[in-house]
């Protein structure tokens, strides 16, 4: 049976023998999932479970729950040619350590970040942010309920209406969520068009 949990947290990793805050979200912006739809890394929704309204919780999440190795293969060239916008190429959009939305050939989208720009290519980097980190996470949970029928069954039709990225969801800093891990095979070829705000998004063979 899926809950429906609401939960503050603040996130860290270990950085040298000291703790550095990643992302948080606060009371006023929860993080809200429901457990057992893949919306949060395994790791963490296991031990969250645990908790019931009004409890702190601190635990950590080993990298191999959560986002695993960092993944060298998934580190490529693109042919800056495929970064233009009306023949000149987008470095409003793409430039170090730009974050930039990919797709596939199946229409599933996905991020990659900017790693350098030369005179011939853009090196792009498919790994997550926090691949190859152990987390920490601590906060309160909100709100830990069984998730009704009716919710779910609506969960179930939004994603047939969006399809997400095919990772897991998470939250930014301002507490909204979007899509981490989208994956598309480093062997392929990506392109670039541009969307109808005019940024750049790639895609991906």
């Amino acid at each position: 049976m899926s809950r429906y949990i609401e939960a503050t947290y603040k996130l860290f990793i270990k950085n040298n023998d000291d703790l550095q805050l990643i992302e948080e979200a606060k009371e006023d912006k929860p993080l809200k999932f429901y457990t057992g739809e893949n919306m949060l890394i395994d790791g963490y929704e296991s031990k969250i479970v645990a908790y019931h309204d009004g409890d702190n919780y601190e635990f950590s999440v080993t990298k191999e729950d959560a986002y695993g190795e960092y993944d060298d293969s998934k580190i490529f060239d693109l042919d800056k040619a495929n970064f233009t916008k009306d023949g000149v190429f987008d470095a409003e959009h793409v430039h170090k350590n730009a974050v930039i939305p990919l797709r596939d050939d199946n229409g599933n989208q996905f991020l990659g970040r900017v790693i350098s720009i030369d005179d011939n290519y853009v090196r792009i980097d498919l790994n997550h942010p926090l691949a190859g980190f152990d987390l920490t996470f601590l906060g309160t949970v909100l709100t830990n309920r069984k998730a009704t029928r009716e919710e779910i069954e609506s969960l179930e039709q939004s994603r047939h209406q969006h399809h997400c990225c095919g990772g897991h969801c998470h939250h930014h800093h301002e507490g909204e969520g979007h899509c981490h891990d989208g994956k598309c095979n480093g062997e392929g070829e990506c392109s670039c068009h541009h969307n109808e705000e005019g940024g750049c998004e790639g895609h991906c063979h």
